[in-house]
């Protein structure tokens, strides 16, 4: 399994983003949960400010963080809210947040500080319960930049591809149970040997995980060590987990198509898309916990859509990135 491995990592580091520059001074990480700040709703919160105008540049992760009905864009220059029909953003943290991953009770995410803050470079493996007012580090810190990750919503299994050997691990993909204390490493059997665009973890199952590919999704029940192809053949170029279902986004006939399928039954329901640009495809995928109707998709192009049926609708909440 080492040439696995190895096609993955590689792959994976083809897509990697313009990093912060180092900072070498040091900022205390909270140790716990109490010392993070209020966890106070986006629009009554002095952490955020309204965003009426303004370009998203390098996004990085999208997510609804902390149970909310808020979604979560996280970019080069910080996180920007979409609630209520409102965007919103930081004041301050404006990091570089690598992997985010959105979790029931705030985020997880790698990256690198912003320039000017006193944490070290990079930020290694973190947590936020607070909306990033403030972060906990479960390691790796002024180590690594885990541009690849993914965290169970409710689980909270952290799945990491690793692409530079660091203190504690090799390169390849790993998975921890306990916020990073241990880790494993995944082996990533029965996946093709072609391009790796994805890793998602399943919201509830601690055990599952899947991974898309230019020839589909394939899903691991076992914590990434044995993979099977779940979705047809078919160029996939993103996806996410539902409780129930897989929803994927694929390239067919020049076209981008989205399909939702059964877990259990493997019944595919396509849904509509919103009109897209020509060659232009959907990059992210996302839905509110509390509403799998509700869904954010965000293109290559930087056109972001929600749709609260299904699909029947969709309302545009960004042009090529301008809000």
């Amino acid at each position: 399994m080492a040439k696995m491995k190895k096609v993955i990592i590689i792959t994976f580091a083809l897509l990697l983003s313009a990093c912060s520059s180092s900072n070498e001074k040091e900022q205390a990480f909270i140790t716990s949960k109490e010392q993070s700040k209020s966890n106070v709703s986006v629009t009554n919160n002095p952490f955020f400010k309204e965003k009426k105008e303004g370009k998203i540049e390098h996004l990085h992760g999208v997510g609804y963080a902390g149970d909310q009905n808020a979604v979560y864009f996280a970019t080069h220059e910080g996180l920007l809210v979409y609630q209520d029909n409102k965007w919103y953003e930081t004041v301050s943290n404006k990091h570089d947040y690598m992997g985010f991953s959105a979790t029931d009770d705030g985020f997880y995410s790698s990256g690198h500080p912003e320039e000017g803050s006193s944490l070290g470079n990079p930020l290694g493996l973190v947590k936020s319960f607070d909306h990033g007012q403030t972060l906990m580090n479960l390691g790796f810190y002024k180590q690594s930049d885990f541009h690849y990750m993914t965290v169970g919503y409710k689980s909270h299994t952290i799945y990491v591809v690793n692409q530079e050997e660091n203190e504690t691990l090799g390169q390849g993909v790993f998975y921890s149970k306990d916020d990073g204390k241990t880790w494993s490493p995944s082996q990533l059997n029965g996946l093709p040997q072609t391009a790796a665009r994805t890793i998602v973890a399943h919201p509830t199952d601690e055990n599952m995980v899947g991974i898309s590919t230019a020839e589909g999704v394939f899903i691991s029940r076992d914590n990434g060590n044995t993979f099977e192809r779940f979705t047809r053949k078919i160029d996939t170029t993103t996806f996410m987990f539902q409780e129930k279902s897989v929803v994927f986004a694929a390239v067919e006939n020049d076209q981008s198509i989205l399909i939702k399928q059964s877990l259990d039954t493997k019944h595919e329901e396509v849904l509509a898309v919103p009109p897209l640009d020509e060659k232009d495809h959907i990059m992210y995928i996302t839905s509110n916990p509390a509403n799998d109707k509700e869904i954010v998709i965000v293109t290559m192009n930087g056109d972001i859509f929600m749709t609260k049926n299904n699909g029947e609708s969709w309302t545009k909440l960004a042009a090529k990135g301008k809000i």
